[in-house]
């Protein structure tokens, strides 16, 4: 006889994945009814993944810069000669790429918009492609992680992934200053492991800063975890890879704030990717 723990567990994955599915479900009833501007075909099975090799995306320059433009707010306030080099970044960001959709339908503000978020973030740095990590998994909404143990996600990075979620990635943007971003949040683990786990294409100013990071990072994040009124989430003080992963987005999102908190630590991060979003962007 099955013992009622492994009943219950098979129990709970089972409601998870209906979860899972009736929201899939429902947001892809929302975003069907609501854009109009695929750039993939909305007319497949629903069973069907979209992949697509970023190298023949070829989108125009005038498509990229018109939903930045319109989206993203960090690329509208860059000077002339600066968005001439994000264009150059992102355009061969998304070629090295391939986008997995997890949907029957697909928009182009997808690659473009995961894409710049991996470019604002390493604008200061002279490394930036994330050669390590060549597809990009977008699901519509939460998904389910198997391993190490059964986890529902709104973002993650493993092996030579990174998995998006694009509902949670849109909420990143539409609320820009609450210091959540599962986009900068997935891209700090990313370019984390690139230069400190898988060790290829290391930028040696991030490498040498970020363990500058380490060591101021490490006396906030003990103080943080016995703080009544915590700067950082209770997610963010779950280990220090977390702590990093959430400093860039307070970083981006609510720089003032994180200035003024822990001024030594937000230089620190100044530093290491050569951006001051509380003054001059970029350094």
């Amino acid at each position: 006889m099955a013992d009622i723990n492994d009943i219950i567990f098979a129990g709970g994955i089972i409601a998870t994945i209906i979860l899972i599915a009736w929201r899939n479900n429902r947001y892809k009833n929302t975003i069907a009814s609501t854009a109009n501007n695929h750039f993939l075909p909305d007319d497949l099975s629903q069973e069907v993944t979209l992949v697509y090799a970023g190298d023949e995306l070829n989108f125009p320059d005038e498509i990229i810069i018109t939903v930045l433009e319109k989206y993203f707010p960090y690329f509208r306030v860059l000077p002339g000669e600066k968005k001439k080099i994000f264009l150059m970044r992102i355009k061969k960001f998304i070629s090295s790429k391939t986008f997995v959709i997890h949907n029957n339908s697909g928009f182009r503000e997808m690659p473009i918009l995961i894409s710049a978020t991996a470019i604002k973030l390493s604008m200061g740095l002279e490394r930036f492609m994330l050669p390590h990590y060549t597809h990009i998994h977008i699901f519509p909404v939460e998904f389910l992680g198997l391993h190490p143990n059964l986890r529902v996600l709104t973002g993650n990075v493993s092996g030579n992934k990174i998995h998006i979620s694009w509902k949670h990635f849109l909420e990143g943007y539409q609320f820009p200053e609450d210091g959540q971003n599962v986009g900068l949040h997935e891209m700090a683990h990313a370019y984390y492991y690139q230069n400190f786990i898988t060790r290829e294409d290391v930028d040696n100013n991030f490498a040498d800063q970020l363990h500058i990071f380490n060591d101021i990072g490490n006396t906030i994040f003990e103080k943080e975890k016995n703080n009544t009124t915590p700067f950082y989430s209770s997610y963010g003080l779950t280990n220090f890879q977390e702590f990093w992963a959430e400093s860039v987005e307070l970083f981006f999102e609510k720089p003032l704030s994180f200035k003024n908190t822990y001024g030594e630590l937000y230089y620190v991060m100044v530093n290491i990717l050569n951006q001051d979003p509380s003054g001059d962007i970029l350094l």
